[in-house]
């Protein structure tokens, strides 16, 4: 195991380096700065994390916030890119299953849980992980809100909620489109056409259309019979509608179907256990029908080794060729309506969503995919209904009520084709369809009381209920047909479950100057039970308690310089009880069932720093220290070797969360000069960031640990006299480090999914 004191030691000194590195900068530029602060109107970032738009600055909750304008700089494009910008925020990436982590806390590796971050676009909860695998489009800003979230959104979020909203239409007429082609520093690179026009379709009705269209050529390099992984296509479009009905009614309508098809593995594997000889693997791989390639000693990198060709079984059998894909489309209608009375505004949404997906994947590389070949298939429809009440704001009490309805159905097929007698395992497939329905009911609310001038109080809180039908079924065939295997063997398990519970928030927020905002936050975070998707037995236990969290935060917003400086610190503590947790089930390959853990514990601090030094350069930053990990936590499936007890039993008590490095941050500097080439302006941003080690799975075996890792990121743009042209030349990962976003252990080796190596990207924006 790394030894944790010279941890410890190694990502002090990284975070060290970085504040000392922005207070020389200060130091230098803070003379500058005040010469100016006098007569400059300086960006005041607008929120909406309170259901009432508001200075970043004034609302009493950690939250980052990223603008359009922001992602266009650096080249975010997705999820993902997201997490280099916003402290204890972090994605795993993996097709199989992506997440969402804030200060420790996310979904983990199952398809039973669910999501601990609740995903908002345009106000509507987005039920499931998968939806997150879709790129962004004509996205105006995303907010990330750390702490339990329920008291103002319909669905309650134990870790945070992260809010995104798309941009709106216009009664001016106006379009834009975007051109962009980048490059690898492995192989392969993305050509990207997306863009909007809007303006008004009538007096009353405003309308805007947005599309997307990408085409990537996977960065991992396939060394045997198969496209390089993983190439994708991705399409995109969205209509929105807003009529204003009357004086004080306004209706928004949008409509967006997303497809995307994807061919190659996602995954690049690394001999994680030191099994059999590489010499046995090319033995078995050639008979698999693999082109007889020498495989080099495995490692971590960008380089995969899966036979997409016709392949034979150690025997000799056909058993037909498989390659890894994924092919997913989602849908989603929304329907707003807002009434605006004279004491307040009545919001009615209604949101339609459902998607559907086909992926194939394996288990094990280095032509090896033949031996586990895997199908799942899922589809979800879902209907919600909110309806909330915002009374006018005032000075001395205002509130918001409302609730929430949700009923959605989930299908699963889980198909697993085994074929290890070569192994001393089974020959078999393996049948595991479950289905889901879930109703939620949710009343909700929150009063903001200012009893003095300066002193604020916010109660607000949650009662929702939740029933849950779950049916499973399990049973055997003969490899790769349909034909009954063991029927003795067959697990048929119909189970459902109901849980009610109420969630309070208290926040105390102290107004000291204009320039000073301090607030103090006693929440409680909940995450509804469930089953999981894995049942080895008739009689086995497979249901799964809720999670609770309660959180303290205190926090200070701040600014300085006559406002050129915001400087924001949060320090929080959450106690969670249950963690839900998928553990790795021991044996060949990766299987997971769902179980609670004891009470685990996260607690440390977040700092935000952003300074207009003067009229041409923009410096800033965020850190964040945490200390995540289980009070207790005995009993997980399958763990390293050194955490197991004098009982062979696993002990994780003490070991860190997932996905919950001790710290991480970023330092940017930003430089905007008119007039600098011609009469064309110039801008240039660098960003370095920097994540502390941490661990992706739960077995917490060497190989699943990322260490510590800084990323260098940096882009300049040419901006036309009258800003409706934007040249980009973006760089991204630059000194190409190799970052394990997401590993599990499987059989003899680990099944990890890369971050984009080196990323070279030119752009070209015009907008009218």
């Amino acid at each position: 195991m790394i030894n944790t004191k010279i941890n410890k030691q190694k990502q002090l000194k990284n975070l060290s380096g970085c504040l000392i590195v922005s207070a020389l900068t200060m130091g230098i530029n803070q003379a500058l700065a005040q010469e100016v602060a006098d007569d400059h109107e300086y960006e005041v970032i607008q929120v909406s994390a309170t259901k009432r738009t508001a200075s970043i600055q004034d609302v009493p909750v950690s939250v980052a916030a990223v603008t359009a304008q922001k992602m266009e700089k650096i080249g975010i494009s997705d999820v993902e890119d997201l997490s280099i910008l916003i402290p204890n925020f972090e994605i795993n990436s993996a097709a199989i299953l992506p997440n969402l982590y804030v200060r420790g806390l996310g979904g983990g590796t199952s398809h039973s849980i669910e999501q601990s971050v609740g995903r908002f676009v345009d106000d509507v909860y987005i039920s499931r992980a998968a939806i997150n695998l879709h790129p962004f489009m004509d996205i105006q800003a995303v907010e990330v809100l750390r702490g339990p979230q329920g008291t103002l959104f319909g669905k309650n979020t134990a870790a945070g909620a992260m809010i995104m909203r798309t941009a709106n239409p216009d009664s001016d007429f106006g379009y834009g489109i975007n051109l962009s082609a980048s490059s690898f520093s492995t192989t392969g690179g993305t050509k990207e056409v997306s863009g909007y026009v809007t303006g008004a379709l009538s007096d009353t009705v405003d309308a805007r259309l947005a599309f997307l269209y990408r085409d990537k050529d996977g960065y991992y390099i396939n060394t045997m019979d198969g496209p390089d992984g993983a190439d994708r296509e991705d399409t995109g479009v969205r209509a929105k509608f807003l009529w204003q009905a009357s004086e004080n009614t306004q209706v928004g309508l949008k409509l967006e179907y997303m497809e995307y098809t994807e061919l190659g593995s996602d995954t690049a594997e690394i001999n994680a256990f030191g099994g059999p000889p590489l010499s046995v693997w090319q033995d078995i791989s050639t008979a698999s029908g693999a082109d007889g390639s020498t495989i080099t000693e495995p490692k971590l990198d960008w380089v995969v080794h899966y036979n997409c060709g016709p392949s034979l079984d150690t025997a000799g059998n056909d058993i037909g060729s498989f390659c890894p894909s994924r092919d997913q489309e989602s849908t989603n209608v929304t329907l707003n309506i807002e009434h605006e009375f004279e004491a307040g505004i009545l919001t009615l949404i209604s949101a339609v969503q459902n998607y559907e997906y086909d992926h194939n994947f394996h288990g094990l590389d280095m032509g090896l995919a033949n031996l586990f070949r895997a199908n799942r298939h899922e589809k979800y429809d879902g209907v919600s209904q909110e309806v909330r009440y915002t009374s006018e704001e005032s000075d001395s009490f205002d509130y918001i009520v409302g609730a929430y309805y949700e009923d959605s159905s989930l299908e699963r097929g889980q198909t697993s084709h085994f074929n290890l007698p070569a192994l001393g395992g089974p020959q078999q497939t393996e049948e595991e369809p479950w289905t889901q329905d879930t109703q939620t009911l949710a009343l909700f609310g929150q009063a903001r009381w200012k009893f003095t001038e300066d002193w604020t109080a916010i109660l607000g809180g949650r009662w929702a209920t939740e029933d849950k039908d779950f049916a499973f079924r399990r049973y055997l065939n003969e490899y790769q047909t349909d034909i009954p295997l063991h029927e003795e063997d067959e697990v048929n398990r119909v189970e459902s479950r109901s849980e009610s519970k109420f969630t309070p928030s208290v926040t105390l927020q102290w107004q000291a100057s204009d320039d000073l905002n301090a607030y103090a936050t006693v929440a409680q975070g909940h995450k509804t039970g469930g089953f999981s998707d894995r049942v080895e037995s008739q009689d086995a236990d497979m249901e799964f308690d809720a999670e609770e969290v309660q959180s303290i935060e205190v926090g200070i917003k701040s600014t300085w310089l006559d406002g050129a400086l915001n400087l924001n610190l949060a320090l929080f503590s959450m106690d969670i009880e249950g963690l839900q947790l998928a553990t790795q089930l021991e044996g060949t390959v990766a299987q997971f069932s769902v179980d609670n853990a004891a009470d685990s514990t996260s607690e440390g601090l977040e700092l935000e720093l952003f300074w207009y030094a003067s009229d041409n350069w923009t410096l800033g930053g965020n850190f964040s220290i945490t200390d995540a990990s289980y009070d207790e936590f005995i009993g997980g499936a399958d763990c390293d070797a050194s955490l197991r007890n004098a009982d062979g039993v696993c002990d994780l008590s003490g070991q860190p969360l997932i996905y919950a490095p001790e710290n991480k941050g970023a330092v940017f500097a930003e430089y905007y000069g008119d007039d600098m080439i011609g009469e064309w302006d110039f801008n240039a941003r660098t960003d370095i960031a920097f994540t502390g080690d941490q661990y992706t799975d739960i077995t917490y075996v060497d190989a699943v640990m990322q260490e510590s890792y800084t990323t260098l990121n940096a882009s300049m743009r040419f901006v036309s006299p009258d800003e409706d042209m934007t040249i980009s030349l973006i760089g991204k990962n630059l000194t190409d480090e190799k970052i394990m976003a997401w590993g599990v252990p499987s059989g003899p080796n680990i099944l990890a999914a890369m971050a984009p190596p080196r990323e070279i990207q030119l752009k070209f924006k015009y907008q009218y």
